[in-house]
């Protein structure tokens, strides 16, 4: 079974592949909604310009997390909304 959408942009982005990832991001953003993937796209071109420098997140404190850690985060909790809407939408279709 072919990978979602938005897993395959997370792994283009955990391979290094930016580009590919920003492309993917795009897809995912016309289907799913622009402002879910702006800041994914945005840190995929921040690669592309400075492919050996880690994203600065906000200065650090005791319960900052760093920008990656939160695009991971959203990532999965995408995923699973996403994958729980599909298991509603089977469930009304069904209950039809």
């Amino acid at each position: 079974m072919e990978k979602d959408l938005v897993k395959r942009a997370h792994d283009a982005f955990n391979q290094g592949d930016y580009q590919h990832a920003i492309t993917l991001y795009q897809q995912a953003a016309f289907q799913y909604g622009q402002h879910l993937f702006d800041i994914n796209i945005s840190i995929c071109e921040q690669r592309l310009q400075k492919p050996n420098q880690v994203i600065k997140s906000a200065p650090k404190s005791a319960d900052a997390v760093p920008v990656a850690q939160q695009l991971v985060e959203t990532q999965e909790l995408l995923e699973h909304y996403y994958r729980r809407c599909q298991e509603l939408e089977y469930r009304l279709q069904g209950a039809s």
